[in-house]
């Protein structure tokens, strides 16, 4: 008697999040450099560098391409299960890294991005999201058993199979043809 296994991949967890994440990012983006600042400037490394406010969140121009395009890179990982992961796993790291540098330097990021308490906390608050999103699995993933009766069985001269005398097109509970 034979076995086979037919397996079922089941529904990704992480895909829906982290596209609704991307859109809402790249939206912020594009928002904050229509109403916010799109000032470029930058006094980096250790210089500051200050920009308009939109919704309370600080941001000049390199703050808003950032979050932008953040949220365009995990708008397009998304629909496969293996990229959405990837991407909210690099992405999330890279907001906890902003978060974390604002923090410590004060109201910016290396001198380059404006960050004031709101801009920290959006940052933070992405991470920690996308890190939680890239964490989920998959989910309904199943293995279905098939087993073959022990009748034999054998191929005829024209590539199609016969089992007790009765000719059949494959074999029952088999995924590909035996020869």
């Amino acid at each position: 008697m034979e076995r086979t296994t037919e397996v079922r991949k089941g529904v990704s967890l992480a895909k829906g999040p982290v596209g609704i994440i991307g859109l809402v990012l790249l939206a912020g983006g594009i928002l904050g450099l229509l109403f916010g600042s799109t000032d470029f400037t930058t006094s980096a490394p250790d210089g500051d560098v200050t920009g308009g406010t939109w919704l309370g969140i600080e941001g000049n121009g390199w703050t808003w391409v950032g979050i932008g395009g953040a949220g365009l890179l995990l708008l397009i990982s998304a629909p496969l299960h293996w990229s959405a992961k990837t991407m909210a796993m690099l992405v999330g790291i890279v907001m906890a890294a902003a978060c974390v540098i604002a923090i410590v330097d004060g109201n910016d990021v290396f001198g380059v991005a404006a960050a004031n308490t709101w801009t920290k906390l959006v940052f933070g608050a992405a991470a920690a999201a996308l890190l939680i999103v890239a964490m989920l699995p998959r989910v309904g993933r199943r293995r279905d058993r098939v087993v073959e009766d022990d009748r034999a069985m054998r191929t005829t001269g024209d590539g199609r199979f016969e089992r007790d005398g009765r000719r059949v097109d494959e074999p029952v509970g088999t995924t590909e043809r035996r020869v």
